[in-house]
Parts: structure tokens; sequence; C-alpha cells
């Protein structure tokens, strides 16, 4: 597709013309609309040459070099691209949430039948703000710190874009996942008191609703109970585990127990709710 992007840069830092995008938002949507375009084709019964299309959006790039673009300008279209606009912590934080999200990174939700309340888009913004609260701002610098290191060592050398799926899949991120819920379970000792604040906090955050169906779904204790199974998802395999990422060989026992009572006040919540 476009000429290779250490060219470009090397070109840039010497001065030279080309495409010099930090992080090659244009090579990335052109990349995207390619890939669209073609399987949107091939579902009509049309045939696409592919190779040709990136002949066309290499000379594109070589004809409009968007010298404009500044690292800002780069990451927000990069962003609106993949449908990923979180910063990594945030992205990871909300990630298992999104089996019950109805899109998330662009991705559509599970279909799979299930009893749990779908949630929106629009309770991402509380329960971030919610945890950074319970973490408060330096234990929360600490795991955006981490969580941005994750993001950088499962950057694509071709292409300079995060490899989400890879960074789920690293043990770092469920360690992250882990340490969090151990440190906002301490908060949830008296659980109807926190479920309540917890509820409050993401209901004062919720963004405005864009469709008829946004504005008619409103964020309910079923809703808040269910966020809570599926974010904790994480310390509850820790709970079962005895290895050496094992909750108890990582955080002592005071923390399985901690879990323990925060599973127990759950778990009864969420049948009383017929959440399940």
């Amino acid at each position: 597709m476009p000429a290779d992007p250490n060219d470009r840069d090397t070109a840039a830092a010497n001065g030279g013309s080309g495409v010099h995008c930090p992080l090659k938002a244009p090579n990335a949507l052109l990349a995207d609309f390619i890939q669209f375009y073609a399987e949107s084709a091939a579902q009509t019964g049309k045939r696409v040459d592919v190779e040709v299309l990136r002949g066309v959006a290499s000379e594109f790039l070589r004809s409009h070099p968007l010298h404009a673009l500044g690292f800002s300008v780069c990451r927000r279209l990069l962003n609106e691209a993949e449908g990923r606009t979180l910063p990594p912590f945030d992205r990871i934080l909300v990630e298992p949430l999104r089996p019950l999200l109805p899109r998330f990174g662009g991705t559509p939700g599970t279909s799979a039948p299930t009893s749990h309340p779908m949630l929106s888009r629009r309770v991402l913004p509380g329960v971030i703000n919610a945890t950074a609260a319970m973490l408060g701002q330096e234990r929360t610098e600490q795991f955006r710190r981490r969580a941005e290191d994750l993001a950088a060592s499962h950057i694509s050398p071709t292409t300079g874009q995060i490899e989400w799926p890879a960074v789920f899949a690293d043990r770092e991120n469920q360690l992250l996942l882990v340490d969090i819920s151990v440190a906002v379970i301490a908060h949830f000792e008296d659980f109807p008191h926190r479920l309540a604040w917890l509820m409050a906090v993401i209901d004062s955050h919720l963004t405005p609703a864009t469709t008829p169906i946004e504005r008619e779904w409103h964020f309910t204790e079923r809703h808040a109970i269910a966020l809570l199974l599926a974010i904790s998802k994480p310390l509850r395999r820790a709970q079962a585990s005895y290895d050496a990422d094992g909750l108890a060989n990582r955080h002592g026992l005071e923390a399985v127990d901690a879990a323990a009572r925060f599973f127990r006040a759950l778990d009864a919540a969420a049948f009383e709710a017929r959440v399940t």
C-alpha cells in the first residue's frame, strides 16, 4: 500500500516531503476503506482488485502529502477510524463490559441470549470516573502508566497501531485488572451503600442520548449489578487460582477474604435482582 513508514519518517526528519503523520492515520484510514469496500463488494458477488486499489491509494498519498496533520489530529483520526477513543487505561478498564454493550470498539456486542440487561456506552464515563475516585489520584496514575506501557508493547511495527486483542490476551493485562479490583472492592464493605453511590456517579456522568433507543434507556440497579458481575470476572478467576498469579500469592489472605465478602454480597444482590 503506501510507502514504508520508516522512509516517510526519515524524509520528514530530513525536511523532505511525504506523509509523516506520527500514527500513520492516512494509511490506516485508506487500508480500512479498501478492506471494507472489498468485503462489501464480495457480498454482492462483485470482484474487486485489491492490489489496484492499493496502488491508487499510494498515488493519492503521494499527491496529497497532508503536511498539516499534527500528532493530535492524527490520533483523533485514527481513533475515529477504529472506533476506539479511550486511552489505554480506560480501554482496559471497560473491556470486560464489552459483551454487555451494543457496540464497543466498532465490534457488535454479543448476540447470544443473556439475562444480563444490555448496557449503553453512555455508562463508560461514569465507570471510569467512579473507579478513579475509589483508587485515588496516585494509584490511578500508577495504573495508567502500567496500561500505557502494556499498550506500547503491542504496537504493530507495520501499522503503528495498538493491537488490542494482543493487549487483552497479555498476562499483564489480567494482573492489572486484578490489582485494580483489589483496590476497588475495599470500598464495598458496605455493599448496599457503595452500590447506591456507584449508581449515582454513573447516572450523573451519562453522556447525552443520541438515538430514540438510548433516550428510552435508563440506568438501574440491575444494570449496576450486571456491570459489577462483568467487570469483576478477572478478580473472581484470580480468587479461584492458586498459581503464582493467584489472588492469595499476589495480594495475601486478607485480599482473599475481602474478595469472598464482596462476591457473597454481589451474588446475593444478583440473585435478588434476578441477574445471572
